[in-house]
């Protein structure tokens, strides 16, 4: 009752209405309601009425509220104000109805809603910040809630309410809010500006009436917009996978899978439930990854559950074995097309379309660059085996619906362990987005010696007479001394670091240096890739500069040979381990990256609470870095470097740069991934103090930096 009693509150004098002045006089009110996206209409719809009050007379619009403004001219002495109630509704979408009618009682509005709350709470929330006045948007002193969250709730629970049945559930609310008009200073009939000593002969040269000319128009500049590519589709994909494949994203569903009642669940589902988006992947490994040592259960879990979640969520471009899901995909994603939206300036109103485009629209869709690669197999007996493997796919998918709720974002083929190796259409169709050098610089940040050093620790082997982790004691009564158990176990199953360092050379020409690190010499090392992907970053510079001058049109094309050349560099080492191995390392860095987040680490590593790391992990490293003397340069960098650098190299490396001439492209490329590119800079400067934007361009291995600077900090500290 309580509840109920709070939900009928009466929302009133929250709104909020711009007020203008076209003109001296006069004044323009309106609803701020012209910047509610167009993909939340669907969920969300605005009735209002504006009335306004002017020398006693009251004129009344009704309306969509991005249609209706009152033009209101007071009156000296009269005191004008304009009035608006807005009827705020909720509802599922006319998709989601039409997809319960044609289900005929399969499908019910709850399992929609479920799937599609979290859209409708961001439509929601965007409505309410465009409409209440921001008083009413955080909570009041001694409140918990905000008004907004109590017309929120309220809304959902009426939704909740009405969602058993076939009618279309809907739910509203009333709100209201007045504007004042200030009243004019001077009355109408004498002329303005001086007061009660009127002077009729001061009054010639005085200002003219209002009606008698009209304010200059006003003109700005803005950015050039460039038409839109289809390898936008390419990149928005790239953008999402590093959001499905993050650290957050990483532990919400470990704990849905191992903590289904969980604080973090999604559904009221009982342990081991199939709803969890990892279930059926993980339940499949975890009949094939067995570990030939006692008492690893709890670390066998984990290990299972780490690679179930990179092949379910993390490097499958596209997603789905269908090119319905793809469209689906990139058309209800709200926050990807948004983001489209804001970095190239633009109002993309189909995304489906985009998708076709760049993808093709048949059954079995795949890349561009993909596809040209098995077009020059032509006359080859792999051109055979990859035409046979392509029909067969499309067949299948014919005949069998792939749907993506069931068995994760995408779908059962995305289990490339008994998928991908044994269908080649799989590895045109599910392309992997994850790259080496999001390892590298994990490596580099001494995420793989952190957990080496608490290993050895572990198993009683001390580090020297003055060993930092001496009062590391981790008792059996906890969690975390089973896993770590496990992995000490599992060692001879995991990457050694020199096949690690070999392949990062083999990739991007990097070397790592090290005690551990041994002086094995590359068969293969990509030794021009450093200087063409710095010179790629320091193209970007200029070009950005001058985008933000509204007077100048960038040129794309020096940008467009960069990129060729360092797609060229990529895919010459696009061979041998390339697929597997930085799949493996992801793995077995997230693992690591768990483990290290555990809070038991609290005791044993001393941290410095008021630096808000990104990921709980971090704390952990960065510890151990400065017990151990491994650098004074903040974990947050390298980290910074390594999640901006694999967007930045995933998109040169799928994309199908050699067969581009429109250096559109390639501007739409750097203005896309201007905040990476820039980010990525920064932090490159910050960990091995090398300015990338500089001429000329350092063309040295990051890990020559790295050891000059250490060996700085270590002279440093001697003297």
């Amino acid at each position: 009752m309580m509840a109920q009693e709070k939900f009928a509150a009466d929302f009133s004098g929250v709104l909020q209405l711009d007020v203008t002045v076209p003109s001296p006089g006069k004044y323009e009110v309106k609803f701020p309601f012209d910047d509610l996206p167009v993909h939340y209409a669907a969920y969300v719809t605005v009735d209002a009425v504006l009335q306004s009050t002017s020398a006693g007379r009251t004129h009344e619009q009704q309306g969509a509220p991005n249609n209706l403004t009152a033009t209101v001219t007071p009156v000296n002495g009269d005191t004008s104000e304009v009035e608006a109630q807005v009827t705020l509704t909720v509802s599922a979408s006319e998709a989601m109805h039409k997809t319960v009618l044609a289900s005929d009682g399969s499908t019910t509005y709850a399992q929609l809603f479920r799937k599609h709350r979290e859209q409708m709470m961001n439509a929601v929330n965007t409505a309410l910040g465009l409409l209440l006045r921001p008083e009413f948007l955080l909570p009041a002193t001694g409140q918990r809630s905000s008004t907004a969250d109590l017309i929120q709730m309220k809304l959902f629970l009426d939704l909740g309410e009405a969602i058993n049945g076939t009618a279309l559930p809907t739910a509203s609310v009333i709100l209201s809010g007045t504007t004042p008009i200030p009243p004019a200073t001077m009355n109408v009939t004498e002329p303005a500006g001086f007061g009660h000593s009127f002077d009729p002969i001061a009054a010639l040269s005085g200002p003219a009436e209002p009606a008698d000319y009209k304010p200059p128009t006003t003109v700005s500049l803005q950015r050039t917009t460039r038409p839109l590519t289809g390898d936008v589709a390419l990149w928005l994909l790239i953008k999402l996978n590093a959001d499905t494949l993050s650290f957050d994203n990483y532990v919400r569903q470990m704990d849905l899978l191992f903590f289904p009642d969980g604080p973090n669940a999604t559904q009221p589902d009982p342990a081991g439930s199939q709803q969890s988006p990892l279930y059926p992947n993980a339940a499949k490994l975890s009949r094939r990854r067995f570990l030939p040592f006692t008492d690893t259960d709890a670390y066998r879990g984990l290990k299972v559950a780490t690679e179930a979640f990179v092949v379910t969520w993390g490097g499958v471009a596209p997603r789905g074995a269908d090119t319905k899901v793809l469209q689906s995909l990139l058309a209800l994603d709200p926050a990807a097309v948004a983001l489209a939206n804001e970095r190239l300036g633009l109002n993309i109103t189909a995304p489906n379309v985009l998708s076709n485009q760049y993808f093709g629209s048949g059954g079995s869709p795949t890349l561009p660059y993909l596809q040209r690669v098995a077009t020059a197999l032509q006359g080859t007996d792999a051109a055979v085996v990859i035409e046979d493997a392509l029909e067969q796919e499309t067949a299948a998918i014919q005949f069998k619906k792939a749907t993506a709720s069931a068995n994760g974002m995408c779908g059962e083929s995305c289990l490339w362990l008994s998928h991908w190796n044994d269908n080649i259409s799989a590895k045109l169709t599910h392309a992997p987005l994850i790259e080496l050098i999001w390892s590298y610089w994990m490596e580099e940040m001494q995420l793989v010696q952190t957990m080496n050093a608490v290993t050895r620790r572990f198993q009683n082997v001390s580090s020297g007479p003055r060993d930092p982790l001496a009062q590391l004691e981790l008792d059996p009564l906890r969690p975390l001394n089973n896993l770590i158990w496990g992995w000490v176990q599992d060692e001879q199953h995991r990457l050694p670091i020199e096949r690690r360092a070999l392949e990062y050379s083999h990739h991007y020409g990097f070397r790592i240096f090290g005690k551990a690190v041994p002086t094995a010499r590359p068969a293969d090392n990509r030794s021009k890739f450093l200087e063409a992907f710095h010179t790629l970053l320091n193209l970007c510079v200029p070009f950005f500069r001058q985008a933000d001058d509204t007077t100048v049109v960038p040129d794309g094309f020096p940008l467009l040979n960069a990129l060729r050349e360092v797609h060229l560099i990529l895919s010459e080492g696009a061979h041998n381990q390339f697929r597997d191995l930085p799949t493996t390392a992801r793995v077995e860095m997230m693992m690591q990256q768990w483990l290290l987040a555990r809070p038991e680490f609290r005791e044993f590593l001393p941290r410095r609470a008021m630096v808000a790391y990104p990921e709980p992990w971090m704390h952990s490293v960065e510890s151990m870095r400065k017990l151990q003397g491994w650098g004074d340069t903040n974990t947050y960098q390298f980290w910074q470097l390594a999640t901006t650098g694999e967007q930045i190299v995933s998109s040169i490396r799928w994309g199908d740069w050699n067969s581009i001439n429109d250096p559109v492209n390639a501007a739409n490329w750097a203005t896309f991934f201007r905040p990476e590119i820039q980010t990525y800079i920064h932090s490159y400067r910050a960990v091995t103090g090398i300015d990338v934007s500089a001429e000329p361009v350092d063309v040295q291995v990051p890990g020559i930096h790295l050891l000059r600077r250490l060996q700085e900090h270590k002279g440093a500290r001697a003297a």
